[in-house]
């Protein structure tokens, strides 16, 4: 004889969650601006209706949903970059030399991490670094990348493996990905880091001694006017 479902046991049970996109099929095409601002505007509907269990859900997937969309940020300034470098190159005098013509290279690349930070409202300054960070990730670290498309790394952590890094060669930087890949999930910013530093100096020692030793010479007191008499200790 047919019984009802226990519907108490049914509301715990995990729900199905939709595929990344990475893994839909071929008429599911990448969201333009518009289909993006859409989905932006529909999370504003969320609010405190949902049950406590859904509600944890709910931020689970939004977090993974932030550090995919910082993945997609990275994969797209790397593609402005790597285009706005060739075109430059392309665009430059026969006859000039090497230097000028990697000044040309270079100056194309400001270009883009300044419309990157427009986009993103931050300042040109912040534009470099989201540069660096996505150039890092996409051309010497696909392992972190598929991390953070995959929701298994936050965006600061990603910005941790590269930051602790960055004094290798690409080569080593590679081989440190490779190494960390799969053992940085779940882990705090500290070990993240020293998962990281760690790794960069049994490839490296003297890069990251002297990149440490540059860092210490870098140390100063700073004191800044601030409003109401005040001043900023940095």
């Amino acid at each position: 004889m047919f019984e009802p479902e226990d519907t108490h046991r049914q509301s715990h049970r995990p729900r199905e969650r939709q595929a990344p996109a990475s893994t839909l099929g071929p008429e599911h095409r990448p969201p333009s601006a518009a289909g993006v601002s859409g989905w932006a505007g529909s999370l504003a509907t969320l609010d405190g209706s949902a049950g406590p269990a859904e509600a944890i859900e709910l931020v689970g997937a939004l977090e993974a949903l932030k550090s995919a969309a910082a993945a997609a940020q990275a994969r797209l300034t790397a593609e402005l970059a790597r285009r706005a470098a060739a075109d430059a190159a392309a665009a430059a005098p026969a006859g000039l030399d090497g230097p000028s013509r990697r000044r040309l290279v270079a100056a194309a690349r400001r270009d883009v991490g300044a419309q990157v930070a427009l986009a993103r409202h931050d300042s040109p300054a912040r534009g470099d670094r989201h540069l660096g960070l996505a150039t890092a990730l996409v051309e010497e670290m696909p392992a972190a990348l598929a991390a953070l498309a995959a929701g298994r790394l936050s965006e600061w952590r990603a910005t941790l493996l590269v930051r602790e890094t960055a004094c290798l060669s690409a080569a080593d930087r590679a081989r440190v990905d490779a190494e960390l890949a799969g053992r940085c999930d779940g882990r705090g910013d500290r070990a993240v880091a020293a998962a990281a530093r760690g790794a960069a100096y049994r490839l490296d020692p003297a890069a990251v001694v002297a990149r440490a030793r540059h860092a210490q010479g870098e140390r100063r007191v700073g004191i800044r006017p601030a409003p109401d008499t005040m001043a900023y200790l940095t």
